[in-house]
This record gives structure tokens, sequence and C-alpha cells, in this order.
């Protein structure tokens, strides 16, 4: 493949620093590019305002890290997105109906989205990969379907609106787009060009299903891939710019650590070598790394966690899964023979002595290297199967035994295929990589067990083997083969001019290559082997020592070949060793790891506590309040009730709103309510400061209605109270309804007596939301961190602020006694060595039957959204930078009790998910990600 590339959303990650260590690993692991969305609703809180400088919102900082890691960028900027975003990226100041017809060629929509794709692609275009840039590619819109090939089709017009403000934003790479599996046919010049296509047609697709929590599930490829490129955009790179790296789970499903059949490294190993087998030019895995729907960033589908389960965790770490994937992509970036092949033949039993086997051969037209993907005819199938194989050599046809897939497995089986000076004539395992240096260096890795074979067009006079593998060899004319049953971990065979490294699975997921070029077109000269670490990130060599750059979780030895007889250092992440020399030419050493080192996570105590929902009573004065006196909307929904109390109608597009309601008079009997939050959002009404109910959420349900009772006892003559809470869980994505434009907030509420039905009879309306609105008062957060509960918008949850006299000292584990919402906050202090990397996050839970909503900040930043009742998350992640690993940190978390039989949590505590002995820089002075409370947040109170 010509691209192996892997999603990232720098949106879901607000450390920059923490960018570089991602890209470096995925760099690592086998990738030479990485695909991004730019979301216009991360970027524009109101409508002609636009940040690409501040923190986590420097999209120069990005691409400037991505070209240092050594790799290229596919930018995705919609104006469309979805990817599980937050009204699919859309801009949330057009919530209020102000986007007009959304996708489509519609004036007004335009004149929405043009400032955005004018201003992004301004950056995009200038780092280009023609300018000294990272960038190769640009996609348009988000798979969007071609409804009708006639060029007055509104979709049409708007694919060319969309392509012609980009070019005259001066971005010059080719245009690529993303059909939406195999539904229908859009945007390929190969194929009903009417207007509006792209220069590279790409097909997204996700096989593996999404009963992730079932192993038996999946497994299944989809084998017409070829055919669909071939039938649609035959000239063209056969280009997925979404294949499945993971899936998303919802709210009340799953979580991600159950996701067996998702995890499983056998996914990447039959998946993506089908891929292989089916001509795939540029594959690009969604999600690659999923990152967290931090703030409110998340569409109502998906929870607070976004890890997807893809290859590298939410937590930054390596699953087995993105060691798989590694091997796949170290073997394709030396492969270049298949940057150029046709389809020979495939089927069931082809080219194999057992119709339990399927297989793709493909070859090299100039070269004539020829690659066989074998794989189980049903590839879900966990039977052992054993067959031989008939490859076409320059040699002949020639039978080769013993080939085994011990249940989902596949292999990659290669003929004439040149390496070095040296040439395979066949061989009937997995190549990993090879490297040229002083000698030619190969490295295949087969499971413990399973029989190799490979022959060499030169007839070599004695080998040496160093390891416990059994290996014998045949020479017949100028064809040395070589057969062996691999042993437990690695095995190399010394002859003149070649090493032959034999690996099992374990340790093949632990070897290296980094480059040592930033060049993402790696050549095989410009490598330095590595064997044994967690994660090798950078490598070189300067006189007599090897420095090698990378993480470690459990002190192991590392062995590295350099092809530089003189190594005799070997500088582990700044720490000099006494290199061993083996036999070979490699040298070893012990390098550290973590698990003697002490890792002390302080408990939560010390607790401040204060009522969060002083709006519920009578005496609260919220004259500074906006006013919902709005007898029309843009919204093309329409108010239940008037005056309109659609949420953005007011610039308040994020978060909880509290709304206070007015009314005269006893003769009421009950209120009408209906709210819209997203799926699984829940809503609380009091009167009088008494709750009358609500709905506490339903993860199917984006919008609820009750019809209260007033309790006689509660009512009075005048200024009657009705106090109502909404949460929040985003903006719908176009695939529901309306999509942005769907409203939040209460939808309508009428007042019902006894005598006169139902009127909505109330006196006055008033909404809060966040502090600032849509002014985005904390533009390093960003405009989607804040709602609009009291203690966020006066910033109890944010780092100095100090807890006055209205705060007791009760903690989460007291909680509530009644319905209500109320903030705790604490600092702890963290002592974390400057060497290590150690993955933080909280948990969270409370007792059986609690019925909940709890909101987590660290350091001012919304990590988490905890919904006791309905889950599934409750441990929650959060990166060094959002932390600090050495130094005062402020927690603050909201405990809003949905029923009058109150709330607590009975576990809150601080976790890691690991620890790894590095040098990369994850202790930093991160003040300028921690802006603090000041005075000014006392006018929003």
């Amino acid at each position: 493949m010509a691209s192996s590339s892997g999603e990232f959303h720098y949106q879901r990650m607000p450390v920059p620093e923490m960018w570089l260590d991602i890209f470096q690993k995925f760099r690592a692991n086998g990738f030479n590019a990485i695909s991004v969305y730019f979301f216009w609703s991360y970027h524009s809180p109101a409508k002609g305002v636009y940040d690409f400088e501040t923190s986590g919102k420097n999209i120069q900082r990005l691409l400037d890290y991505a070209k240092e890691a050594g790799l290229w960028v596919i930018a995705r900027a919609g104006p469309y997105c979805n990817a599980e975003t937050n009204a699919g990226g859309l801009a949330l100041w057009g919530s209020d109906g102000s986007l007009g017809s959304l996708r489509t060629s519609d004036n007004t929509y335009y004149q929405a989205w043009l400032p955005w794709i004018t201003n992004v692609g301004k950056i995009l275009a200038a780092n280009e990969i023609t300018k000294g840039g990272p960038l190769i590619l640009n996609q348009i819109e988000n798979e969007l379907q071609e409804t009708s090939h006639s060029a007055t089709n509104t979709l049409v017009l708007y694919m060319e609106q969309i392509e012609a403000a980009f070019r005259s934003a001066g971005v010059t790479v080719p245009f690529t787009s993303n059909e939406k599996g195999e539904r229908s046919m859009s945007w390929s010049t190969d194929y009903e060009n009417v207007g509006g296509a792209v220069n590279v047609y790409g097909l997204d697709s996700y096989p593996g299903g999404i009963t992730c929590t079932n192993p038996n599930s999946g497994f299944s490829v989809v084998r017409n891939y070829f055919q669909w490129f071939s039938n649609y955009s035959n000239t063209q790179p056969s280009f997925f710019p979404e294949f499945e790296g993971g899936y998303f789970t919802p709210w009340g499903g799953s979580f991600y650590d159950a996701c067996t059949a998702e995890h499983d490294p056998a996914f990447a190993d039959i998946y993506y070598k089908n891929n292989i087998g089916q001509r795939t030019t540029m594959q690009n895995l969604y999600m690659a790394w999923g990152g967290t729907n931090w703030g409110h960033s998340a569409a109502p589908v998906v929870y607070t966690s976004y890890d997807y389960s893809a290859p590298l965790r939410e937590t930054r770490q390596i699953q087995d899964k993105l060691y798989q994937t590694k091997l796949i992509g170290l073997f394709t970036r030396v492969s270049t023979d298949l940057l150029k092949t046709y389809m020979v033949g495939n089927g069931t039993g082809y080219a194999t002595s057992s119709t339990a086997a399927w297989t793709w051969e493909v070859r090299n037209p100039d070269t004539n290297a020829g690659f066989y993907v074998v794989q189980q005819a049903t590839t879900s199938s966990r039977a052992s199967v054993t067959f031989s194989a008939n490859l076409k050599t320059s040699q002949g046809l020639i039978t080769v035994p013993n080939i085994n897939l011990n249940g989902r497995q596949s292999k990659i089986l290669v003929t004439d295929y040149s390496f070095g000076s040296h040439k395979l004539l066949y061989s009937s395992m997995d190549i990993l990589t090879y490297g040229i240096f002083d000698v030619d260096v190969i490295v295949f890795y087969l499971e413990a067990g399973q029989t190799g074979q490979f022959a060499l067009e030169s007839s070599i006079t004695g080998h040496t083997v160093y390891g416990n593998t059994a290996v014998t060899a045949t020479i017949s004319g100028n064809i040395t083969t070589f057969t062996y049953s691999q042993g437990a971990g690695h095995t190399v065979i010394k002859v003149n001019g070649l090493l032959v490294f034999l690996l099992d699975q374990p340790s093949a997921w632990k070897f290296w290559a980094p480059s040592t070029t930033t060049n993402p077109d790696v050549k095989p000269n410009e490598q330095i082997f590595v064997l044994g670490p967690y994660l090798a990130r950078n490598a070189s060599v300067s006189g007599t020592s090897v420095y090698i750059s990378g993480d470690n979780d459990n002190s192991t030895t590392i062995e590295v070949y350099t092809g530089v007889s003189a190594i005799n250092t070997i500088v582990w992440n700044g720490i000099r060793l006494t290199a061993v020399k083996t036999a070979y030419g490699s040298v070893t050493a012990q390098i550290p790891g973590s698990e003697n080192r002490t890792i002390s996570l302080p408990s939560l105590t010390n607790w401040r506590s204060a009522d969060s929902l002083p709006e519920k009573l009578s005496s609260y004065n919220d004259a500074k309040w906006t006013v919902c006196n709005k007898s029309t909307t843009l919204s093309p929904v329409a108010p239940l009730t008037k005056p309109v109390l659609f949420a953005s109608d007011y610039g308040y597009y994020v978060g909880a709103k509290v709304y206070r309601g007015y009314f005269d008079g006893t003769n009421f009997t009950s209120v009408n309510i209906t709210c819209s939050g997203g799926l699984a959002f829940g809503w609380s009404a009091w009167l009088n400061g008494a709750l009358i109910g609500g709905n506490v959420g339903n993860a199917s349900l984006t919008t609820t209605n009750a019809v209260l009772a007033l309790p006689s006892s509660s009512l009075q003559a005048k200024n009657n109270l009705v106090t109502v809470v909404v949460d929040y869980h985003g903006h719908d994505e176009t695939s529901t309804a309306k999509g942005v434009e769907n409203p939040r907030g209460i939808l309508g509420a009428s007042l019902i007596s006894s005598t006169k039905g139902a009127s909505t009879s109330f006196t006055q309306w008033k909404i809060q939301g966040n502090a600032g609105g849509s002014a985005n008062i904390d533009p390093v957060r960003g405009p989607m961190n804040e709602g609009g509960l009291y203690g966020e918008r006066v910033g109890w949850h944010l780092p100095s602020f100090a807890p006055g006299s209205n705060f007791d000292h009760s903690s989460p584990s007291n909680g509530l006694t009644s319905s209500g919402i109320r903030f705790y906050v604490t600092t702890f202090n963290l002592n974390i060595d400057s060497d290590l990397d150690v993955p933080l996050g909280i948990q969270l839970s409370a007792p059986a039957g609690t019925v909940a909503r709890v909101m987590i900040w660290i350091n001012g930043y919304q990590y988490g959204k905890f919904v006791t009742h309905i889950g599934p998350q409750t441990r929650f992640p959060f990166p060094p930078g959002v932390v600090n690993n050495r130094g005062l940190n402020t927690v603050a978390l909201s405990l809003w009790a949905m029923t009058d039989e109150g709330a607590k949590l009975d576990t809150v505590e601080l976790i890691s998910y690991g620890a790894y002995q590095t040098n990369f820089a994850f202790n930093q002075n991160w003040s300028y990600l921690q802006p603090g409370w000041d005075g000014s947040r006392s006018e929003y109170a």
C-alpha cells in the first residue's frame, strides 16, 4: 500500500504536545500518514469568529508535528464531517436554524460555510507537499451520496461549490471523497461524471460489524472490493478513506474493554491482508486513535470515551491489535512491488490443495513478483487448516507443503521477491520487513510451532543458526531452500551477505524498524532494527553509539542491528549502556522498565461542597438572565408553545440549560413539558423549590415529554416558579431529522387547569446557559467545554478557585438526601517521576439504584459524564497537560440527584492504566493550558 494511514482527531486531545506522542506511535507502528477531520464547530464559536491558534486549535502546530514525526496528512475539513462529533462538525451557532438547507447548494448554507472553507483552506494550502508540507490529499464533504447523476442535482452543485472554494483558497493537492459503503456510486470520474467528481474516489467499509461483545461476531471479510473499484474507479488508486479500526459503542451499551471481537489482533491480520489481496493502494483506519469526547464535543450517539476499540487506546497505550497492524505496515512500507499489481486469480481452493482455504493472487507486471494472500474460506473459522500451495515462480510451478492457518489467521506468501541484492524465489510465511545494511536483513514471523519454508535464488555453501528454532537447508542447483518449525522467541540464520530473522508472533510484535529519515517514504536502507521494548520511537547512530528513544513497561533485553560494526554502546532514553555484540553483528543490552517504580496516587479527600441549583428557589435573583421573548424562530422545527424556548435561539448552544418559568394562580393541576437534549439526556423540574418530576433519560430517546402534577401545597397566588434543568448530550448529526438544527432545551411548556385545560399561561420564561454564551470566554478550553450549571458559570471547576463560606466539608460519599445539584471540589498533588508515562484517570461508582448525573472536571476540563442509571462508562482517563504529573491539580464533580431519594457516590478515586519508562516530555509546565479562576466569573452568578 502506498498510504497506510490512521485516523486522528486533534479535537479529541486538547494537549498539542500529546499529538506528537501519538504521531510517533503511529509512525513506529508502520503508518506513513494520518487522516484528520477539521471541525468547523471547534474553531468557530460564533458567526464570523475563527480561532486557529489557541492551544488545541492550532492547526499549523498539528501539521508541523505530523511533518516532524514523518507522516503525510489527508485533510478532511467538511464543511460536514460526521465523526460522532457534536452536530457532525457543523457550526453550533447555526443550530438556531440560520444555516439554511444543510448539505445542499442552498445559498444560505453556502454563505454560512464559505468563510470556514476559505479560512481553513488557506492554512492547508500553505502546507501542501509541493510546498514542503505534509498535506497530500484533501477530502470534499463526508459520505455524501450522489442521489442522481444529473448536472442540476443540488448535491452535484454543492460538491462543485466546495471544490471551487478550496481551489480559490489555494489548495492544489488532489481532492478525494468517501462513499458510505457500497450503497451508491458517487463522485467518481470513471462513473457517470456529470460534475462534482473528485480526483481519487474512496470507499468506506466497516465489515466487522458492531456486536463487539460477542467474540464470535465479525471476521467475515468482504470479497468484492476489487470488483467494486474495477467497476467504478478503474483508472484510480483503490482507496479506503475509512476502513474499520474499531467501532463506537452507544449510551447504555457496552464499554470498550468488553469489545473482545474488535480488540483481537486477528482482526488486523485477516481484514487488512484481505485488502492487500484485492489490490488496495491506500487504507486509512478509522479510528487509529479515538481519544475522548471531552467537554460537550460528542454527538448524542456516543458517551465521553471515544476509545473506539482503536489499535491505540484512548489512554495512548498500544494494544496487541496495533502491534499486529504494525507487521502489515512495515511489510508494505518496503514492498514497493505492491504499488503496481494486477489481479491474477482468486477463489476457494485457488492455488492450494484445500477448499478450506481462499487465495488472492496479485502480481507486479514489471518484476513478476507475486503475492498470495491466503485465508480460511470462512474467515470466522477457528479451525486449524493445513494445506499445500502451488506457487508460480520464475523457476516454474512449485508446490510448498505444510502451510497452516491456525483459526483466524491470514498469511501473505511471496514469489520472486527482491530485497537488497537478494531474491526470494518464494516464502510460505509472512515477511515482516527487510533492511539494507552492511548486509541484507530480512525478517519473517510465524506462530510458534508452525512450519515455514523459503527459497533463495543463490547457492548457499554454509549457514549458521543462532536460537532454538531447528532449521534445515537443501541445495538444488542455484536454489537454497530453508525449512523450519518456528520456536519460541527469535532465531537468526547467518549466511554470507545475509541475515534472516525468524520471529514468533509475540517477538514480532516487539520488533521495530525506526527510520533514520523524517520522510514518510522510508527506504530499506533508512532503518535501524530494534527488538524487545514496548515502543521504539526514534533511532540514530553517532560514532560508536546507537541512540534509541522509546517506552518500556518491563525491563528487558534490547537488541539493535545497525550494520555498523564499531557500535559498543546503546544509549536508551539517555541512559548509556554497554553493548554486548552478538555473533551475527547486532548489539544487546538490558534496558529498564517501570515494574519496580513506585506510582503513588493520593486519595481524593478534603472535599468542599456547595449547592449548585440556587435557581430552584424563588429567592434567587435572575435579573441578568436572558428573557425568552421570541415568537418566531429560524428553526425548521416548530415550537410546541410560545414564546420560543429553544436554547440556541438565545445563544446558548452547549451544556445544561437552566430555565425559570413564572405564572400566577393556584388553579393549575399540572404542567406539560417537552424537552430535547440528545440520546440519554434527562431533565428535572421543580415548583417553588419542590421536585415535581421530569425524565431521568433513555438511551433511545432524543426528546421526552412529561405531564407533571403541580401539588396544591406548593402553589401560591402570585409568582409561582417552575425551574427546569435540561441536560445536553450534543446536537444531532445530519442522519437524524434536521441535524444540528434540531432544537435543544425546552420545546414546549403549557399549564393545565381542571377548568380550562391546556394553556401556556406562563407570564415569563428566562434561560441561562454557559457563561458568556457564544462569547467563548475561555478560548483555551474552547467553546464546548462548559454548560449552564451554576457552579460552571461561576467557575468552581477552575484551577485556583478558592471555596468560600457557602461551601461545607461534605464529600460525594455524603451526597444529596433529596433532589438537586451539588458541586464538589478538591485538589491533589502528584509527584510522578519525570521519566515515566503513567496514563491516569478517575473511577466512579454509585450504589445500586442510584439515579443521577455526574460531570467530572480536571483542572477546568470537563473530562467525563457519568450517568449512573444508563452507563456504560465508569472510568475516565485524562492526559498529561490536562493533569499535572508533578504538581497541584484541581478536581471538581457535579452531582445531579434526579429523584428525591437523593444520590451519592461510593467510589471516587484516581487510577493508573499502566506505567512506561520514557524520554518523551510528559512532565512539562502546562500552565498555558490551565488558565484559572478570576473574579469576572461572578457576573454569571
